[in-house]
């Protein structure tokens, strides 16, 4: 089990506005006067399943940090805002994104997605699910109407329906979009020994009102030599490690302008 580490964040950053506005506590004039402009910034990282907590996770505490596989995680606030760049929530939703600094301890360069994997969306707080693709079920070229099984005419039969008290799958939730915080571009590389403010983002339902969310980390299990795969040497998420509920400052009121002149 990996163990926490006290240690108070750096809250220095440099934001594009509409970024600084969303994600930044209280800054100077002239902080906000020199972010720059907001850039791309997707960099959806997929993860794998995550088990549920078999044994009592360790906490999360804003402002402490913690050792999740090759990084120490220091989260540092948890916010709801309209979009971020070009990551725009349909109408009615917002964005949630978590704040944290990170620093590959290690000696080569991790890939976002291995942060990712540890990180996943965080449950019971609203996050939006991927909208499934229609059609998939369709064979090419025939008829959506026409059951393959039914003579030409024929009725077609009706989808079975879940029954009363029947277990319906949860959707899986998305993984989080990574960006570097001082810059607002995508993050795709950490390097070793150096510092990140990163914000992980998410979809966020409009009809979600709580005031904290569950932040879970999974421990990442380091897999020298993986029998099931071809693979070596690779980061695995494993069990829950950490866990804790995070307060969310909501940024939904600010507008564009009022982000300029801040």
């Amino acid at each position: 089990m990996k163990h926490a580490r006290n240690g108070g964040p750096d809250i220095a950053f440099r934001l594009g506005r509409r970024v600084v506005s969303a994600v930044a506590d209280d800054m100077s004039t002239m902080q906000r006067v020199g972010a720059g402009v907001v850039a791309a910034l997707v960099a959806v990282s997929p993860f794998g399943a995550w088990s549920k907590v078999e044994a009592q996770a360790d906490p999360i505490v804003a402002g402490t940090a913690i050792e999740v596989g090759p990084f120490d995680v220091t989260v540092v606030r948890a916010v709801k805002t309209g979009d971020l760049g070009y990551l725009t929530p349909a109408p009615g939703n917002h964005m949630l994104a978590v704040v944290a600094d990170v620093t590959n301890t290690g000696d080569v360069p991790e890939y976002s997605s291995t942060l990712g994997s540890a990180v996943p969306a965080p449950e019971d707080a609203g996050v939006v699910a991927p909208e499934p693709l229609a059609g998939l079920d369709t064979d090419l070229g025939a008829d959506p109407g026409a059951d393959a099984d039914t003579e030409p005419g024929a009725e077609p039969s009706a989808s079975a329906a879940p029954e009363d008290g029947e277990n319906v799958e949860e959707p899986e939730l998305p993984s989080a979009t990574i960006l570097n915080v001082a810059d607002a571009t995508t993050l795709r590389i950490f390097n070793p020994g150096v510092t990140y403010q990163v914000a992980l983002i998410w979809e966020q339902s409009g009809k979600w009102t709580g005031e904290t969310i569950p932040v879970r980390m999974l421990e990442l299990a380091w897999i020298d030599e993986s029998r099931a795969t071809l693979d070596n040497g690779y980061w695995l998420p494993a069990e829950v490690a950490f866990e804790g509920d995070i307060p969310v400052k909501d940024n939904t009121g600010r507008t564009g302008a009022e982000e300029g002149q801040q």
